[in-house]
């Protein structure tokens, strides 16, 4: 059971170790945070116009609409710019709370792998590396992929790359661990 727990947790912050990675020394999500000059005026057009925190998709329409409107809507913005806005009354700048939360989740990640791959009976190095990649793949097909085919995001590539990268180091890391005598 230590075994276990141990493989677990270390998967799990072999997961947060790439999301790091990916986000702050390799910068490979730039794409999806570019930078705009004109930051303060947008802001401020914003701040003006949106009253509750959410995201926003434009060109909207209030819940309750008929299929006549948003018919008319996309007749009328078809092939015109359109956004999301994820807009936040206030930029919460404490990392902490964030990156414990982070880990947290990782460290379950990695120890559901470990539960997971502990119900295979006599499971190969490939099998555990190979089933860590599948769920990798798995989790970027529920979510970010769907948003991408509905609304184009950016990076999408980058997202597949995380999870792949990511579930693929915990799985070399499961594959050696958990085959390996006690």
């Amino acid at each position: 059971m230590t075994k276990q727990i141990v493989g677990g947790l270390v998967a799990g912050f072999l997961l947060m170790v790439w999301q790091t990675l990916s986000h702050t020394a390799l910068n490979l999500h730039a794409v999806q945070e570019k930078y705009t000059p004109n930051n303060a005026a947008i802001m401020e057009v914003l701040n003006q116009n949106l009253t509750e925190e959410g995201m926003y998709f434009l060109p909207g329409l209030p819940q309750g609409s008929t299929m006549e409107d948003y018919e008319k809507v996309q007749s009328t913005w078809d092939g015109q710019p359109w956004a999301q806005i994820n807009y936040n009354k206030s930029f919460n700048t404490n990392m902490g709370t964030n990156i414990f939360r982070g880990l947290m989740v990782n460290l379950l990640i990695g120890l559901i792998l470990v539960w997971l791959f502990a119900k295979m009976q006599k499971p190969s190095f490939a099998g555990i590396l190979t089933g860590s990649l599948a769920i990798g793949f798995m989790a970027f097909c529920f979510h970010p992929y769907p948003g991408f085919i509905w609304y184009e995001t950016s990076g999408i590539w980058i997202e597949l790359l995380d999870s792949l990268a990511a579930f693929g180091l915990a799985g070399i890391w499961l594959g050696w661990w958990m085959r390996r005598k006690a």
